[in-house]
């Protein structure tokens, strides 16, 4: 594991929800200098504890939904699930892609324009790969949140968040050069608007302006960095939780109590069996457990069924997939 002082911690930090922070007020605000900065995230890239740069887009403000899908293999080979992985992993609908445990073996999130063009695709897979799969559960995303991770660096600080409302928006349209530039900051979020510009040929403020008017509409809704959990020791579990007696008050008072711990980093509202999806980052399966245990305890009058699953690796991350084009 790699080592990380509370400089680094610093960095994370602010950079955990604003990769795109330029490094001059980086350095401000974590008091190093603007070469120290810079040699420590690259040297913390160099060692994997940061992967990269995500662009956070609700891609349904321009008119596509979001779909789960869990997978439950069954006499898999390790060629054929292989074989199965790359098919899902060059997929252009895919915006998330990880390999779990317990009950199943693969979760992927679609993006499509509609719900006959994700069955179309559903159709495919199952064509393709049916013999090898036992079980699936679909679900429809409502919203999500994604949660600022208040472990790294302990901190009275609000806790920032992005917060997909998934509400179309009938006057937003995008236009060629809009296409390109949300294609060029999926694959890297760091490239700067000048470097940017040069590439499509237009000037570093027209793509500044064009990021902020896409901000402005909450199609984009940051920048967030991509970092390795493993590196605090930590790991990732996906925690469903069923809601058949529902009470919206409970609901509300149960997801303001999710965004207050620390160790949650996505909360998802579905249709569907499960009702509630979180990802939750701990050092060990005890605080898993109690975290589990406590969420449990505090609303056990709505919550009547439960999913916990462990998260080994994430394959694809990229919330507008170049299929949405």
């Amino acid at each position: 594991m790699a080592r990380i002082d509370t400089k680094d911690k610093k960095i994370l930090h602010e950079l955990d929800m604003n990769a795109r922070m330029p490094l001059t007020e980086l350095a401000r605000k974590v008091g190093l200098s603007r070469q120290v900065v810079e040699y420590r995230i690259k040297r913390m890239q160099k060692e994997n504890i940061i992967f990269g740069a995500i662009a956070i887009f609700d891609s349904v403000v321009v008119g596509f939904n979001w779909y789960r899908v869990a997978f439950r293999l069954l006499n898999v080979t390790k060629e054929q699930k292989d074989a199965f992985l790359l098919f899902l992993k060059d997929h252009n609908h895919i915006n998330w892609l990880g390999e779990v445990g317990g009950n199943w073996d693969l979760v992927m999130n679609f993006i499509c324009k509609d719900n006959f063009e994700f069955n179309s695709i559903f159709e495919e897979i199952i064509s393709k790969y049916g013999q090898f799969i036992r079980d699936y559960e679909v679900l429809i995303y409502v919203n999500v949140y994604d949660l600022q991770r208040k472990y790294i660096l302990e901190n009275k600080g609000e806790r920032k968040t992005f917060h997909h409302e998934m509400k179309y928006n009938s006057i937003i349209h995008l236009d060629q050069l809009d296409k390109s530039i949300i294609s060029e900051l999926s694959k890297n979020s760091l490239i700067s608007n000048i470097e940017l510009g040069q590439k499509l040929n237009v000037a570093g403020n027209t793509i500044k302006n064009r990021i902020n008017e896409m901000k402005k509409s909450k199609l984009l809704l940051g920048f967030r960095l991509f970092i390795n959990p493993s590196s605090f020791g930590y790991k990732s579990h996906m925690l469903f939780l069923e809601i058949t007696r529902l009470n919206l008050v409970q609901e509300k008072q149960l997801y303001n109590y999710l965004k207050t711990i620390p160790n949650i980093t996505f909360i998802v509202k579905h249709i569907g069996k499960w009702r509630i999806g979180m990802e939750i980052e701990t050092k060990d399966e005890k605080d898993f457990q109690d975290i589990f245990v406590d969420i449990r305890g505090k609303f056990s009058e709505i919550i009547t069924n439960f999913e916990s699953f462990p998260i080994f690796k994430d394959y694809v991350i990229n919330y507008f997939p170049e299929g949405n084009f």
